[in-house]
C-alpha cells in the first residue's frame, strides 16, 4: 500500500439509508436513497458492515477489525481496492487525512 493510499479514510455518512440482508453465499445491500441494490460477497459484506458501523475507516483499520492482526501487503491492497469499489458503488465516501 502506498503512502497516498494510507492517508485516505472512508466513511459511511448515509449509514441509515442502507438495508442489509445476509445470505449464506453473500450480502445484499439496498440503498433507500437511490433505490439501488448491490450484491456483495460474504467478505465484502462483512467489510461494508464494519465501515457502516464506524468500526473501520481505512484498509489497515478494516484489516484489524476483520481479525487480521498483521495483514500482509497483498491483503491491505485487496482491502484498499474493496474500499475504492465501495466508493464507486456509492456505499462510502472518501476523505483525505
Amino acid at each position: 500500500m502506498t503512502l497516498a493510499q494510507a492517508q485516505v479514510n472512508f466513511g459511511c455518512a448515509r449509514a441509515d439509508h442502507f438495508a442489509i440482508q445476509h445470505w449464506p453465499d453473500g450480502v445484499v445491500v439496498y440503498d433507500d436513497a437511490s433505490g439501488s441494490l448491490h450484491a456483495l460477497t460474504p467478505i465484502a459484506g462483512e467489510a461494508f458492515g464494519l465501515i457502516q458501523a464506524g468500526q473501520a475507516r481505512d484498509a489497515q483499520s478494516l484489516a484489524q477489525a476483520m481479525g487480521l492482526v498483521e495483514p500482509a501487503a497483498e491483503e491491505l491492497d485487496m482491502l484498499q481496492s474493496l474500499l475504492v469499489q465501495f466508493e464507486s458503488m456509492g456505499l462510502v465516501e472518501c476523505t483525505q487525512g
